[in-house]
């Protein structure tokens, strides 16, 4: 293939970034001793400071807890679809309530986040990919998206929850999502829209259990509206509008080698592992056959794990993850997704907050949509491969710069659309 001059000026200028990342985390690592002054950008942990110790006074002695921060994804693609540069821009403001603090009611807890966020969708507008090269983008919006009342009980062994949350916030959700851009690697599976399950921002009215008998072990279930236009449905996130069928979650994880206990060791390789699935009643349409069909669903498994740790004590060292999912082919255009890659958390010494990562998604189109394809003289589809490699740096505790090369064979399942490229980078400040 055919590579334009602009192509290789944006990936130079990728190549260049991850290593003016790597110089300056070099760089810091010399500097002297931080100023113990009250108000020192470079240590301190918000950029609009500690409120004069209100902040930290709020959140020890009465449970209060605020997060304020701006993220930006900066892209663009030289290489694939049609050439555009784009952000995607979102600033979100949380609060969480710890009433055992707060009123001596122990296990109850709140959390309530809203958020403003706008840009240019790169993938689905311009490069035309499967796999959405951020996972930031959706709507234009300014709204309320997630509040709810928690009370843990038995000492954590048994967790309800009830109010307005997003299915994918907890079902599908990746691990170390904070370590990508790319949408199925920075979220959650691209293909859990197909049942409607509800996402981030637009969630809805729901409820979930949790039962963790043991700490190896913990099985939850969630039921929520599985509105089918859920920005039209409920506007500003103020409506709690539960609307069309509603969406059944369950999953069970495993956790493995988990820091504490009785017997503390000098190192530990935690894991996760999750088998999760999602139904949604209908109806749905097949394509092929023209007809409504009742019932979809989903079901995955995920994995990840710490296979190496060079220092005692410390997080530094390889974490690998992997995902897989399916769903049935006949009424989903995405019947298989498969997600993996590794972080290396610490890549330079002394800097463990900094991270390499590389990650890939597969998502396969199923023969019904590709034949239904067909027979409207639109192309076969197969199969579309994404790859990423970022270096994610923590220029200060609340400035995070975090620059990105993705590569996309086969873009949106279609052979003939060939190889697309994006660069750029993702920056995050924390108020």
């Amino acid at each position: 293939m055919e590579t334009s001059p602009r192509f290789h000026r944006i990936l130079l200028f990728a190549v260049i970034a991850l290593f003016c990342v790597s110089t300056l985390a070099v760089a810091q690592d010399s500097t002297t001793t931080p100023s113990t002054g009250t108000y020192d950008l470079a240590t301190q942990k918000y950029l609009f400071g500690d409120w004069g110790g209100a902040r930290t006074r709020l959140e020890e002695q009465h449970g209060v807890k605020f997060d304020f921060f701006y993220v930006t994804d900066l892209l663009a693609n030289p290489e694939g679809g049609t050439y555009k540069e784009s952000g995607w821009n979102r600033v979100r403001g949380t609060m969480d309530i710890d009433f055992n603090k707060l009123i001596g009611a122990k296990g109850l807890t709140f959390h309530v986040t809203g958020l403003w966020q706008s840009g240019v969708n790169l993938g689905g507008s311009y490069l035309g990919s499967i796999a959405n090269p951020s996972g930031l983008v959706s709507a234009h919006t300014t709204r309320l998206d997630s509040f709810w009342l928690q009370q843990s009980l038995f000492g954590d062994k048994l967790t309800i929850r009830a109010g307005q949350f997003a299915g994918m916030d907890f079902y599908g959700v990746q691990n170390y999502g904070a370590n990508y851009l790319m949408e199925p690697l920075d979220y959650a599976f691209g293909n859990l829209f197909t049942d409607y399950e509800s996402f981030d921002p637009a969630a809805g009215p729901a409820a979930e259990i949790k039962i963790a008998p043991i700490k190896q072990f913990y099985f939850r279930a969630a039921v929520m509206s599985g509105n089918r236009n859920p920005y039209t449905d409920d506007t500003n996130g103020f409506g709690f509008t539960a609307k069309d069928n509603a969406v059944i979650l369950d999953e069970v994880g495993f956790l493995v080698d988990q820091p504490g206990g009785k017997n503390p060791k000098d190192k530990y390789y935690p894991g996760l592992y999750k088998v999760g699935s999602t139904f949604n009643g209908g109806p749905f349409v097949d394509p092929l056959l023209n007809r409504n069909v009742d019932n979809n669903y989903l079901v995955y498994f995920m994995g990840n794990q710490a296979i190496f740790r060079p220092v005692a004590g410390s997080n530094r060292g390889l974490d690998v993850h992997f995902g897989y999912d399916f769903a049935p082919t006949n009424i989903n255009k995405i019947d298989r997704q498969i997600t993996g890659g590794f972080v290396y958390n610490g890549p330079i010494p002394k800097r463990e907050k900094d991270a390499v990562a590389f990650g890939f998604v597969y998502s396969n189109v199923s023969d019904n949509f590709s034949n239904a394809s067909q027979l409207l003289g639109g192309p076969a589809l197969g199969s579309e491969k994404a790859f990423e490699i970022n270096y994610m740096t923590q220029v200060t505790p609340w400035l995070m710069w975090q620059p990105v090369v993705q590569i996309y064979s086969d873009l949106g399942a279609n052979s003939k659309n060939g190889t697309g490229v994006v660069a750029g980078f993702r920056t995050k400040v924390t108020f």
